[in-house]
């Protein structure tokens, strides 16, 4: 994506629920596409115990700070 003139974007930088590894990156609509590897695997046999996670710790545990605009629909705004 950088090579395509795609550089900017939010991360890399970890997610909570399901410590998978995150980078966003700006589209050419200007709402972020997600790349992410490494998420955690529970096995159909596993008891998983499920969690009420607050919203300001449920995003992410790592990273560089959120941008402001990251929740916001650029693409409705662009129509």
């Amino acid at each position: 994506m950088a090579q395509a003139g795609y550089a900017r974007g939010w991360g890399i930088g970890r997610h909570v629920l399901g410590s998978n590894y995150f980078r966003y990156v700006r589209d050419p609509w200007g709402s972020y596409a997600e790349y992410s590897y490494d998420i955690d695997f529970v096995s159909p046999d596993n008891a998983w115990p499920s969690a009420d996670h607050p919203g300001e710790d449920s995003l992410y545990v790592w990273g560089p700070a959120l941008p402001e605009d990251f929740i916001s629909n650029h693409e409705l705004a662009n129509r």
